[in-house]
């Protein structure tokens, strides 16, 4: 069992336009709208490539039938804890100028600490027999910097993969996490550098791994993705594909890794299972994910080059 920690699920709604102009009336070519969140997404992925997962959480109560409704048909099992209040709207700009993506994030009902007491138990009733944990997204209103912290120790022995960034990220590689998936932008945020080359890359992830981090996965966007850690260092170059939206991709990155260690137990299938799987996102219009014969394809075509 995969479970994934959700604890601010949202309605991503993704838009279209030529060229995004602040300040003007901008028309929308084409929009699209699906129950998301950084959790739900990874474990839709997981779910989509055979594997069994659960997704857990916090969410608005208002909206929350989308949600259930979603995970029913992903087959995810769902167990939330509900609040007053509404899940977000994320709104997604996607421009076809090149210009990339803009986000419009709302931030989601608050959560009291009464609220995170009765996660908290529901977590570990609900994670007793998970191969991995991830957690990931943002923290929702209410929620202290150190929450992802404190549950991944919560939650130890369980191997936690952590996916988030700033200090939310800096707060949880204390807990020792299995795996984290920054991205390089997000790495190199965090840390106050920057990354110009792949050994720069390679020596921040090291700086984790010092931490006490076991492995680090680093995606690079149309540059490919990098592993460092107990298994050496790896590089991926980038698969080249029509890419059509590369919202969701980094989870689905973290679906792949998932399946990766599931299937053959190594960081190297894992990173190649990773790639095919973001890559098969970035197919997809606005936050579909993946289809899953786009990723038995694109396993194949996966090039793992030692560092």
């Amino acid at each position: 069992m995969i479970t994934t920690i959700c604890l601010n699920p949202a309605i991503d709604r993704t838009v279209t336009v030529g060229a995004l102009v602040p300040g003007h009336v901008n028309r929308i070519s084409a929009s699209r709208t699906d129950v998301g969140g950084k959790g739900v997404n990874v474990a839709v992925v997981c779910s989509r490539l055979g594997l069994k997962a659960q997704v857990i959480g916090c969410a608005g109560i208002e909206g929350y039938d989308k949600l259930r409704a979603k995970m029913a048909k992903e087959r995810v099992a769902l167990s939330f804890h509900t609040v007053e209040g509404a899940i977000r709207i994320n709104t997604k700009v996607e421009a076809l100028d090149g210009s990339g993506v803009t986000e419009l994030n709302e931030p989601g009902p608050t959560l009291t600490a009464e609220d995170l007491d009765v996660f908290f138990d529901l977590a570990i009733e609900k994670t007793r027999h998970s191969e991995y944990v991830v957690v990931t997204g943002s923290l929702p209103p209410g929620c202290p910097k150190e929450t992802y912290r404190r549950l991944i120790e919560t939650l130890s022995p369980v191997p936690c993969i952590l996916d988030v960034s700033g200090e939310t990220l800096t707060e949880g590689v204390k807990a020792k996490p299995f795996l984290i998936k920054p991205n390089h932008h997000e790495l190199a945020a965090t840390l106050g550098i920057e990354l110009h080359t792949l050994e720069d890359v390679r020596s921040a992830a090291q700086h984790y791994i010092d931490l006490g981090v076991k492995h680090v996965v680093v995606s690079l966007g149309k540059d490919g993705a990098m592993y460092a850690g107990k298994e050496g260092a790896f590089y991926v170059p980038e698969i080249p594909v029509q890419v059509r939206s590369t919202v969701g991709a980094g989870d689905a990155l973290v679906g792949g890794l998932l399946y990766g260690l599931v299937r053959h137990g190594t960081m190297r299938e894992a990173l190649r299972a990773g790639t095919a799987a973001g890559t098969a996102s970035v197919m997809t219009e606005g936050t579909q994910l993946i289809v899953p014969e786009d990723f038995e394809r694109l396993l194949t075509q996966v090039q793992i080059q030692e560092l």
